[in-house]
């Protein structure tokens, strides 16, 4: 049976209270799926960096399994501006490595950059797919302050409304771009495209589909003709579309220091 929205299996055990006098088991009632965020400003920010981190995934697209990087999945960094400061990809293929996730790469390698310490507390992340309970659990434990997400993710997702369940005590804001044309797309060409298929493929195969590459693909150009409507996000726009043109093919271990913050002009250091 596939793993529904809210009940990760290892976080089973710490969901549910047992009624004594009863015997009956008792579910919390999980809290209603992110949405945009309320600020339209910031709404706006969300959907412009939500562009480019589906635009990074795409500069290097892995179409097939054999000899690949991982799945078509990232995420971006960006500071209390909503200024972009690192990258990373899936890369569990290359390295081998099931835990070398868009989101947990990210963190860990900014971690690495000099000067940095130990929390990204006050930065934020945009992702291209719903975070499991793994990247979820290390977001949390770093401080990470809001998480946007583009497609939800129906399997494994939801682990952030268990973090709000138990009362974890370190927790961050998830939110969702709604109005992306190409969130809408991707969530509608996943639904379609498992419908009727025994087994049920994962979401990681249609990730992998020339319908999913066009709409990652459309990202670029939508990101660079985005109609600012607030004047303030012209510059948070200049900047993201700058931060874009440094995104290569990705690269590991030590050689992803080189996408570190300058070391003589960054503002960004705690």
């Amino acid at each position: 049976m596939k793993t529904t929205r809210y009940f990760l299996p290892f976080l089973l055990l710490i969901l549910w209270s047992y009624n004594a006098s009863s015997y009956t088991l008792t579910y919390p009632i999980p809290p209603p799926p992110p949405t945009a965020n309320s600020d339209p400003i910031q709404a706006e920010k969300d959907e412009m960096l939500s562009l480019a981190v589906l635009q990074m995934v795409y500069i290097d697209w892995q179409a097939s399994a054999i000899g690949d990087r991982g799945h078509n999945i990232g995420s971006i960094l960006v500071d209390k501006d909503s200024v972009p400061v690192f990258w990373a990809r899936n890369a569990v293929t290359v390295l081998d490595d099931s835990s070398q996730h868009g989101e947990v790469r990210t963190i860990q390698s900014f971690l690495n950059c000099p000067g940095i310490g130990k929390y990204v507390d006050g930065y934020s992340i945009y992702t291209t797919l719903e975070p499991c309970a793994m990247c979820t659990g290390m977001m949390a434990m770093t401080k990470v302050k809001n998480v946007t997400y583009v497609q939800e993710d129906p399997e494994y997702g939801g682990a952030p409304d268990a973090l709000k369940i138990i009362t974890f005590p370190r927790q961050f804001k998830t939110y969702t771009p709604t109005g992306l044309p190409q969130k809408t797309a991707l969530e509608q060409g996943w639904a379609d495209y498992k419908t009727g298929k025994t087994p049920e493929p994962s979401i990681t195969d249609y990730l992998r589909s020339d319908e999913a590459k066009n709409i990652y693909d459309s990202a670029g150009l939508s990101l660079s003709t985005y109609d600012v409507k607030h004047s303030e996000n012209q510059v948070v726009k200049t900047k993201i579309v700058a931060f874009m043109k440094t995104v290569t093919k990705e690269t590991y271990n030590k050689a992803m220091l080189k996408r570190c913050p300058d070391a003589e002009n960054n503002h960004h250091r705690h």
